[in-house]
């Protein structure tokens, strides 16, 4: 071992005899190493808290609102009023290119039509979502509070079973296996035209809670066949088609131009007219305070860093200062001053090292107990969810490591410029 790493650990522990023989460290390093373990646990817990809310933000607004959406140019942005006509090898070749990109994408059509959704003591009005049996079992089935998820098999006659709200399971008095009526605007013989009202008996299969107020106080999943019906539209009319990605590793982007390139093909080969729109487009600004996290998370990165590497300094000059004795007493026995740095730099390393070890240990495992227990909770309606997510990522911790070890290591040259100014002379006079 050289003579600088034995130094170092010389400086950093106490004398033996000091300690009953355990060799422990300094309080002065303990304090350092205790300092930037605290920043380094805050910072990694910003960057996992933060990547935990927009990844449940983005499975959400994904799994209620979708990807990417496909409906008819003449309608408005989130209005499906005007039906699309989707030949049935239209839908194979968007599924199939969507599939290219995300094997595990949904790709199911959906009609959209409001209705009025009446029990014995209440009504609320609703947004009848029905869809085919494509549609994302997965996404609802992991916010299922009750019941269970209805299949819409098109081999089955029409279901009657309908996934509602917690939110309207409460407000109208429904259980699973309740039944309640449903009022409808149905479409005249001319589609546009009314028809006048029609009633449907509907029962309650599951209920669910996504903490998406805006959702949740309206929607109610069930089946396309029965919004045809009542919409007067055929087997190739729907209100869009659904696409959304699973895959963290998709790209929503390249996706989007590669279906834009495959509708703008049939439409010049076919006349077959389609408007897209995406999640960001269509989710009402949910999605763009989203952004405002990231220049939070760098903020905290760049403060909590410089607080960091304040203390090293501060941990460091104190050693130097502790040890000036030594320092002179080392010099005048001949040990150059390179060398003499190079004891104090492999001491902040020690100890920076220590302090980012202890850091790391203290994020995970308070990530890791609100990742199973969520004792933390929060207001759903202010923030879409009823506790803290966290989303432990291999790039934050690698991320958050490499900077605070590079930036602080680079501080600790600053202090050790001291060593310098130590003169053998002066330090040793009354020695």
């Amino acid at each position: 071992m050289k003579l600088e790493r034995i130094l170092a650990d010389k400086f950093l522990h106490k004398d033996p005899d000091e300690s009953r023989g355990k060799r422990l460290l300094r309080p002065s390093v303990k304090l350092t190493v205790s300092g930037i373990a605290l920043g380094v646990s805050v910072i990694l817990l910003s960057f996992f808290i933060v990547e935990g809310f927009k990844g449940e933000i983005r499975t959400k607004v994904n799994g209620l609102i979708g990807s990417i959406v496909i409906s008819n140019p003449d309608n408005v942005y989130g209005q499906y009023s005007i039906p699309l006509e989707l030949p049935p090898d239209a839908l194979t070749a968007v599924t199939e290119t969507v599939r290219r990109a995300d094997p595990e994408a949904s790709v199911y059509t959906f009609a959209d039509e409001m209705a009025l959704f009446k029990t014995d003591s209440a009504f609320a009005g609703v947004l009848m979502h029905g869809v085919d049996s494509l549609y994302n079992r997965d996404f609802f089935g992991s916010y299922l509070k009750a019941g269970e998820l209805p299949s819409f098999r098109e081999t089955s006659s029409l279901s009657d079973g309908v996934l509602i709200s917690s939110y309207l399971s409460h407000s109208l008095s429904l259980d699973v296996g309740d039944e309640v009526t449903a009022y409808f605007r149905s479409a005249g013989e001319d589609k546009g035209s009314d028809g006048g009202i029609k009633m449907r008996r509907l029962r309650v299969s599951g209920i669910f809670d996504t903490g998406f107020e805006d959702f949740d106080h309206k929607m109610v999943v069930g089946d396309i066949r029965q919004v045809r019906n009542l919409l007067g539209l055929n087997e190739k009319e729907v209100s869009g088609v659904m696409v959304q990605l699973r895959s963290s590793e998709a790209d929503t982007d390249a996706v989007y131009e590669q279906l834009f390139a495959l509708l703008a093909d049939r439409y010049a080969n076919n006349g077959e007219r389609y408007a897209m729109n995406k999640a960001e487009e269509l989710s009402n600004g949910i999605l763009d305070w989203l952004n405002l996290l990231d220049a939070n998370v760098l903020l905290i990165l760049s403060l909590l860093t410089a607080v960091a590497g304040m203390t090293m300094i501060t941990g460091i000059v104190v050693l130097v200062m502790e040890k000036v004795r030594a320092i002179a007493t080392l010099k005048a026995l001949g040990q150059s001053t390179r060398s003499i740095k190079a004891v104090f730099r492999q001491m902040a390393l020690s100890i920076l090292l220590k302090g980012l070890v202890w850091g790391n240990l203290l994020a995970l495992v308070l990530a890791g107990i609100q990742y199973f227990w969520h004792p933390i909770t929060l207001d759903a309606s202010q923030y879409y969810m009823d506790y803290v997510p966290v989303q432990i990522s291999l790039r934050s911790l690698l991320l958050v490591n490499l900077t605070v070890f590079v930036v602080i290591y680079l501080l600790v040259l600053i202090p050790v410029v001291l060593i310098s100014n130590v003169r053998p002379s002066e330090a040793l006079r009354f020695e």
